[in-house]
């Protein structure tokens, strides 16, 4: 099977999702190849399940600024229903409510793994294994996103750490969690999950601060509120090794200067990484495309 389009992308998710809107708006005839879910990381993964997750422990934690109605503010948050909430609004990790924009862009979907092919030309393997090639008259654009970094620390992978994905998905809530990074995604996770009744939070960050990328006064004031929160910092950490207990047990990290901190599970945001791999980058290496820069975004 083959298809002709002036454009081709690789890659539904936000920046792919808008590149393909900008063309089909300019009367270009549009394909967008996703192995995945349209609307991608940020839709499924990232700021749409976190924000949620945030949410209730936002709203409880702001009653209990106010006067008057902090007395009224009794019990704990109800866990199943937050996390339900969080499926509901990734549709259960389902993207059939993405596909209506699209048909009305007159975009064609293209399910499977795109891979550059040659000049312009892209092919894709669906789940069943079968292929299909694609051809651009005009541009193939690559929109394939990031995937989050797992450092090489040694027992680090081994111990199953939790990564964006992993987190914003969680069906259950540990009782102790240990953060790796303080940036966007690691804050956000650990508030998020100590006020939803984790009973012990803890956030390694190897800069001097949280939120190492902002003013100095961002980190400085977070710090001060995690900790009035009961959630430890420890800033200036480098970790040396990771070890799981047992096949499901705690995990336990181990830091330069000799300190441990466990917990039932580890959360890995020390920055991400482009989601490239196989995708045929050296093939466009003659068409005067560059390899795309490390990310070290949070989302």
């Amino acid at each position: 099977m083959t298809g002709s389009y002036d454009v081709v992308i690789v890659g539904a998710g936000p920046a792919g999702e808008h590149a393909a809107g900008r063309l089909a708006d300019g009367g270009l005839t549009v394909a967008i190849v996703e192995r995945e879910l349209v609307g991608g990381e940020c839709t499924f993964w990232g700021c749409i399940p976190s924000k949620t997750l945030i949410r209730p422990g936002d709203v409880l934690a702001a009653a209990r600024r106010a006067p008057g109605a902090a007395q009224a503010v009794t019990g704990q948050l109800d866990i199943a229903a937050a996390f339900a909430q969080r499926d509901y609004i990734t549709s259960n990790w389902h993207d059939e409510g993405q596909l209506p924009w699209l048909e009305a862009e007159g975009i064609d979907l293209v399910r499977g793994t795109g891979r550059l092919a040659g000049e312009r030309a892209v092919q894709v393997e669906a789940v069943d294994g079968t292929t299909r090639q694609l051809r651009a008259a005009r541009a193939v654009v690559l929109a394939t996103g990031t995937r989050s970094l797992i450092p090489p620390n040694p027992g680090l992978r081994e111990a199953g750490p939790w990564d964006n994905r992993a987190i914003t998905s969680a069906k259950e809530l540990p009782r102790r969690l240990v953060v790796l990074g303080g940036g966007a995604v690691g804050v956000e996770m650990a508030q998020a999950f100590k006020r939803l009744g984790c009973e012990d939070v803890v956030v390694l960050e190897g800069a001097p601060r949280l939120l190492a990328r902002e003013e100095p006064f961002a980190g400085q004031e977070l710090r001060a509120a995690f900790e009035a929160e009961g959630i430890t910092v420890v800033t200036g950490a480098r970790m040396t090794a990771a070890r799981r207990l047992g096949n499901s047990g705690p995990v336990v990290a181990t830091l330069e200067d000799g300190r441990e901190f466990t917990g039932d599970e580890i959360l890995v945001a020390v920055g991400r990484r482009p989601a490239t791999a196989g995708i045929g980058l050296e093939r466009a290496s003659t068409t005067g495309v560059s390899p795309p820069r490390r990310s070290s975004a949070g989302k």
